[in-house]
């Protein structure tokens, strides 16, 4: 089916539809290597068998249900130390068109909505969407960044041992995935435009109201070792800035687990 993106500037106005691919970061990655991809090129993918999420976890979808898709943008206005910003923006982007979206059907509800570091969007306790972002560095700046973004709409069955939702569930009702993929994109452009005029305090303030778990006391894993301790911020490099009982301290990806 065609599938028109009628509420964006740029974003998913070439969209590339495919039944079924490996991972659709993948896809983009060959697909920039044999073009010049347009600005915003969206690679959506109905089936994906080998998705993939950060530091080589699996990206499990049932076909079909939900949205698992990659996005094109060139990013040469980034430099390569600016690449977390990049981050937040795509974060904030999915967090409100999310909150949006919900309270759009579910009036007076509450945000329930969180972003959870460095790469996933919470409902709750709950993991409904995860992102991952593989950049291509010319010389000091960015030159294209590839956004992969799986998104958990109308599954409703998860393995037992992973804490995830999707909007059916969280709504309590069947949710038109195109529809949504029309706000998401609208909103995703909207929060990476801001990157691009250099709001970073906006984006900064956003991502902190978003953060989950941001500026509580909760229960942290490293190694073998449990710990309390309350996030106070991300720093520009993506570094979790943490209170603990040792003090101020900072770590990076992988290095901790949340105990939720």
């Amino acid at each position: 089916m065609d599938i028109i993106i009628n509420n964006t500037l740029f974003t998913g106005k070439l969209l590339i539809h495919l039944p079924t691919v490996d991972s659709t970061n993948d896809y983009a990655k060959a697909y920039i290597a044999k073009n010049s991809p347009i600005d915003g090129t969206v690679i959506l993918a109905d089936e994906q068998f080998a998705g993939r999420g950060q530091v080589g976890n699996t990206w499990i979808a049932e076909s079909h249900k939900n949205l698992t898709f990659s996005i094109i943008y060139k990013t040469d206005f980034l430099l390569a130390s600016e690449q977390f910003w990049l981050n937040k923006a795509i974060s904030i982007g999915i967090a409100v068109a999310t909150s949006k979206f919900i309270q759009n059907k579910i009036p007076h509800q509450p945000n329930r909505i969180a972003v959870k570091w460095p790469n996933d969007i919470f409902y709750d306790a709950n993991k409904m969407a995860g992102i991952l972002i593989e950049n291509t560095i010319q010389g000091l700046h960015l030159k294209y960044s590839i956004i992969g973004i799986g998104f958990n709409i109308n599954q409703t069955y998860f393995p037992e041992n992973i804490r995830a939702t999707s909007l059916h569930t969280s709504m309590d009702s069947h949710i038109d995935k195109y529809e949504f993929l029309e706000q998401l994109l609208s909103s995703i452009e909207k929060y990476l435009l801001l990157l691009k005029n250099k709001h970073f305090e906006t984006l900064k303030q956003l991502y902190t109201n978003f953060l989950y778990q941001y500026n509580c006391w909760a229960d942290y894993q490293k190694g073998d070792s449990c710990f309390k301790g309350k996030i106070l911020d991300v720093d520009a490099m993506g570094y979790l800035q943490m209170e603990t009982a040792n003090g101020m301290e900072q770590f990076g990806f992988k290095e901790i687990r949340f105990i939720v």
